[in-house]
């Protein structure tokens, strides 16, 4: 099977055996670790792998493996097991507590994670190799590849320095201590002051329990270098400071009008994740562009 040259069976052993080494992880080490990836370790991975992709690019014509993994014989058997551990992923509930042992935890699951890194790193050699033979009809390949590249990479390697935290806040005492999910205190670069908490119900022949149809709050947000935003935070329009977007999250009923929790998210690589995605789709949308039939020219149909 491993005589030269290599086609899709080569692929599909190589996926394969990253499935069986991720098992042999998972049953040694316990699921991945992404707390570890945290800034800046997130950073120096990111800079490993780009050099890796440029290293292997230069050896091509010496490693035969290194220029064969620039060709669909390499990606399709990538993506085809990326995407059926993607389906196992979707059959099957993803949940912290309970479930089907490692498959409830795909995300950590060590086989998904390095079959996902193989696919990434295919992808990033495919878009060096196409920026390095760059043509014009080439741009719908650069933007997919490089934008799939970006998506994943700032994705998976962000979400280390993903925060959630939750705060709560009482009408007119400014408040800059949150709490994470595990219960620790966290110590923020600004303040949230409630002024006014408003709540709309459904009208009683409507909803006869008297669910509240929108409750939001207006508050100003203080930051330490003295700049103030005042702003209403709603469920799905959170205001946005400093990186930082608060949402409106919960309330106090017991203290109607007075305590107000709050959401707040900071995603310091979300930005790069969307540069990727409207890479891929500008990629898309160059495709109908250049591959669109000439005036004149015969085109062949199925």
């Amino acid at each position: 099977m491993w005589n030269k040259p290599w086609r899709f069976a080569e692929g599909f052993a190589i996926g394969g055996g990253l499935v069986v080494l991720g098992l042999l992880l998972q049953w040694a080490l316990g699921p991945v670790e992404w707390g570890l990836l945290a800034f800046p370790v997130n950073l120096a991975v990111a800079a490993l792998l780009l050099v890796a992709i440029v290293v292997t690019y230069a050896l091509r014509r010496k490693v035969y493996a290194f220029d064969w993994m620039m060709h669909i014989q390499a990606a399709v058997p990538a993506i085809a097991w990326a995407l059926a551990l993607t389906i196992v992923m979707g059959l099957t509930v993803q949940t912290d507590r309970g479930g089907i042992p490692w498959l409830s935890q795909m995300l950590t699951f060590w086989p998904f994670v390095l079959v996902y890194a193989w696919m990434v790193f295919i992808a990033g050699l495919s878009s060096l190799n196409h920026i390095m033979h760059f043509r014009i009809k080439e741009i719908p390949f650069i933007l997919n590849h490089l934008g799939v590249f970006i998506a994943l990479v700032s994705g998976t390697l962000g979400g280390a320095d993903l925060q959630q935290l939750e705060l709560t806040a009482e009408k007119d005492v400014p408040e800059s201590v949150a709490m994470d999910e595990m219960g620790f205190r966290h110590d923020l670069d600004f303040s949230v002051e409630l002024h006014s908490f408003i709540i709309e119900e459904y009208p009683p022949e409507t909803s006869p329990m008297r669910m509240p149809k929108r409750f939001a709050s207006d508050v100003s947000v203080h930051t330490k270098g003295g700049r103030t935003v005042r702003g209403t935070v709603e469920v799905n329009k959170p205001l946005k400071v400093d990186g930082w977007k608060i949402y409106q999250y919960d309330y106090d009923d017991s203290r109607p009008g007075e305590v107000s929790i709050f959401e707040i998210v900071r995603d310091p690589w979300l930005p790069l994740v969307y540069a990727g995605i409207f890479m891929m789709l500008a990629g898309a949308v160059c495709v109908l562009f250049f591959m669109a039939p000439k005036p004149g020219k015969k085109e062949d149909r199925v």
